[in-house]
C-alpha cells in the first residue's frame, strides 16, 4: 500500500532521485545535486557522475531532441529499490575504490540500472539519501 502511495506521488510530482551524466546536469542545472563522483575503474578516470533530484520528462523531452550521437553521453536512471544484498560494501571501501567499482567488485553488478538501485539499498544501508550517499563518499 505505501508503496502505490509513493508511486502515486512521485508520479505527480515526476521529481525523483537519478544517477546521471554530467551532461545532464549541465543541462538541467539540478537545485539537488550531489558531489562529482568517479566510477573508481581504471579505463574511466576522466567521466564524472552525479546524483540529482531531476524531473524525468524534461531530460526525456530534450533527450529526443538530440542526435543519436549526442545521447550516448545523456543519460539518467533512477534511483529505486533493488533487492541486492549489500552486507558486505563497506562505506570506507566505496571511498577508496570508488563507488560502481566497489559495487562491480563486492556484488558483480555493473548494469547502471542495478548499480542505481544499489545505491539506493546502500542510502538506506548507511541512512541517508542517495545524495547524502555520494556526498559521504566522495573525497
Amino acid at each position: 500500500m505505501c508503496t502505490t502511495i509513493k508511486t502515486i506521488l512521485n508520479e505527480d510530482t515526476n521529481n525523483n532521485y537519478f544517477l546521471c551524466s554530467k551532461k545532464v546536469v549541465d543541462f538541467a542545472k539540478p537545485e539537488n545535486i550531489s558531489k562529482p563522483f568517479k566510477s573508481g575503474w581504471k579505463f574511466d578516470k576522466n567521466s564524472e557522475y552525479f546524483i540529482a533530484i531531476l524531473n524525468f520528462q524534461e531530460i526525456e523531452n530534450h533527450y529526443n531532441q538530440l542526435s543519436k550521437k549526442e545521447q550516448d553521453d545523456f543519460w539518467c536512471q533512477e534511483i529505486v529499490a533493488g533487492t541486492m544484498d549489500v552486507s558486505k560494501i563497506k562505506l570506507k571501501n566505496l571511498k577508496e575504490n570508488g563507488i560502481f567499482f566497489e559495487i562491480e567488485n563486492v556484488i558483480g553488478l555493473t548494469t547502471i540500472k542495478n548499480q542505481a538501485m544499489t545505491i539506493y539499498k546502500l542510502a538506506e544501508k548507511f541512512n541517508c539519501n542517495p545524495i547524502e550517499l555520494v556526498n559521504r563518499i566522495v573525497k
